[in-house]
């Protein structure tokens, strides 16, 4: 696929990560898709068969760009507990934020398609695998002291995944991501 082609699927994916956002996996239709990035169905069908071949695109661009993300800041020499911190400050803040519901449209499209909740299980071994990668780095320059770092990568997953769920039903104030985050970074120095 050429530049333009290339420049299209991200326009749609782009549009597509917003109305996902906004109305969960469920509710949008190729027709939103289609009327919020400009392209008639047929120039959307061109690009995508379908929303879960939209959103599993998604999920794929989203997990390449942290991987890629994590490599320039590790060759930019930022100290892997800085970066640490910075991701989740930036992931909490995200959870914390009402109208912020992909984390929820995720949930959902692994609830409704064999092929989402094979994007999820690997999103979540990615995940593991970048936040494992950022512990050991960490360890080799004596900023962290973690004996596991996988386990305790899937430990940080999972308590921003838990955190993810509870802040739909109950609000989660700065104070209480400013305690998990100390947390999460005593793990790290045991």
């Amino acid at each position: 696929m050429g530049a333009k082609g290339d420049n299209a699927r991200a326009r749609i994916i782009s549009c597509a990560h917003d109305l996902f956002s906004q109305k969960g996996y469920c509710a949008t239709t190729m027709q939103d898709i289609s009327e919020a990035s400009g392209f008639s169905r047929g120039g959307l069908y061109r690009h995508f068969a379908s929303t879960e071949e939209i959103f599993l695109e998604l999920i794929k661009s989203e997990q390449e760009r942290a991987f890629a993300a994590l490599e320039n800041a590790l060759h930019e020499n930022i100290k892997p507990n800085h970066i640490l911190r910075g991701f989740l400050l930036s992931r909490m803040q995200a959870i914390s934020q009402p109208t912020s519901t992909f984390d929820i449209a995720v949930s959902e499209f692994a609830a409704n398609s064999a092929k989402g909740k094979q994007a999820l299980i690997k999103r979540a071994e990615d995940s593991v695998e970048i936040l494992s990668k950022l512990i050991v780095s960490g360890n080799e320059m004596g900023v962290f002291t973690c004996d596991s770092p996988t386990a305790t990568a899937s430990h940080i997953l999972w308590v921003i995944e838990g955190m993810s769920r509870h802040a739909r039903l109950i609000p989660i104030t700065p104070s209480q991501i400013d305690e998990q985050i100390a947390q999460i970074e005593l793990l790290l120095k045991k």
